[in-house]
Formats: C-alpha cells, sequence, structure tokens
C-alpha cells in the first residue's frame, strides 16, 4: 500500500502513540490523515482565545447550503464560566475526560427561518465540524465531537431559542501524555481505528460495482 506522506507533517507527535495517521490507498492531505478523535487530553495545556477563535473562523467559511448557514457555538476556555456550564452538561462518561479539555464548544444548529425549514442544517453542521477538526490538527490540537450531553438542560441553561437545536459538544485541547492517563482511556485512544475499505465506499455504473479501475 502507498504511503500518504511525501510532505512534512503538521506536528511533531508527542509520543509514539500520538500518530494516529489513517491507512489509504492514495495519497491524502496529511492534516486530514491525523485526524482522530483522541479523549486522552492534557488537564493543563491552555488552548488560547486565538486558537479557539481559529477553530471557529474555519467552521464559519465551511459550505453551507443557499448560504444559510445556521450553525452556531457556545464556546469557553476552561476556568471561565461557560466552559463550566458546558463541561456540567456533559454525560458521566464524557465527563471523565472530555471536562478539563482546554475548551469546550456546543455547536447548535438553526433548524428553522423566516422562510421556513432549513432541510440541510446538519448536513451544514457536520460540515463546519470537519473543518473546525481539520483546524485544530493544523494547530497542533485535538478536536473530539461527542453526543454524549444533556440537550434539553443545555437549552435551559443557554437560553437557547426554540430554532435552534444543540447538536454537538467538541472538546478543543492538547493531547496527554499517557504516563499518569486512565487506562481505561488509553485503552480506547490505542484501538485500532476502523473504516470501510476503500472500494467498499464507491461504486460505479450500479451499487456495489466497482469504481474505474483498481483503487489499489
Amino acid at each position: 500500500m502507498p504511503q500518504i506522506f511525501d510532505e512534512p507533517r503538521p506536528a511533531q507527535p508527542l509520543h509514539p502513540h500520538a500518530d494516529r495517521s489513517a491507512d489509504a490507498g492514495v495519497r491524502i492531505h496529511p492534516v486530514i490523515a491525523q485526524r482522530w478523535s483522541a479523549r486522552n487530553l492534557d488537564p493543563d495545556a491552555v488552548v488560547t482565545t486565538d486558537e479557539l477563535l481559529a477553530a471557529v473562523e474555519s467552521a464559519r467559511v465551511a459550505a453551507s447550503w443557499g448560504g444559510t448557514f445556521p450553525v452556531r457555538f457556545v464556546a469557553g476556555l476552561r476556568g471561565d464560566a461557560a466552559h463550566t456550564v458546558l463541561a456540567s452538561l456533559l454525560s458521566d462518561g464524557n465527563k471523565r475526560w472530555a471536562a478539563s479539555a482546554g475548551a469546550l464548544l456546543l455547536g447548535v444548529v438553526q433548524t428553522a427561518n423566516d422562510k421556513g425549514d432549513l432541510p440541510y442544517a446538519m448536513f451544514d453542521a457536520g460540515l463546519a465540524t470537519a473543518q473546525l477538526s481539520l483546524q485544530a490538527v493544523s494547530m497542533g490540537l485535538v478536536a473530539h465531537p461527542m453526543s454524549g450531553f444533556d440537550r434539553d438542560e443545555a437549552r435551559r441553561a443557554l437560553r437557547i431559542p426554540d430554532v435552534f437545536e444543540p447538536l454537538v459538544m467538541i472538546a478543543l485541547g492538547h493531547l496527554g501524555t499517557e504516563d499518569d492517563a486512565d487506562p481505561r482511556i488509553v485503552e480506547r485512544d490505542r484501538a485500532p481505528r476502523r473504516r470501510p475499505a476503500l472500494e467498499d465506499m464507491v461504486f460505479g455504473e450500479r451499487w456495489g460495482a466497482p469504481f474505474g479501475g483498481p483503487l489499489r
């Protein structure tokens, strides 16, 4: 299988486990290959305001259906009031590792406007989150999207309007070392990345038919 990297990688891994570059049958950009949703985050490392805003800016410029851009964020840096509220919304499993992230963001989606429903709002949110995650990798950070949080309490505590839907919580931080990490988190982070093979994702002529020539 060919190597995906023929140019410098964006950041030096903190330890061997930090390099979780995805295997690929064709060359892809290093920032994309290195994106993964780590849980072992450094509870002391600081995410700066500039880094947080750069991540949100990368989401802001994502493609959007009809130019509607229905995505908004509530964000907090560790130690401020917003971070405390966002951490309190996490499920018990996510609190064990994500509550100490350098930053937390709640992605919220507008489901309707004065013209009616926004049918592709969730798709737009996925695009925005993906770009945020890649920007994080480019800055040497980790972005881990989570579904495990209390949506009803988020709506109440943050006074989110009815036409907006709390959708995803994102932990933004620096990868931690494994020396003092929870062994359960280390084990989960070390689990192999599982994705369908490329030939099982792209078809030609009809469903299941090979696309063009060999994919490898």
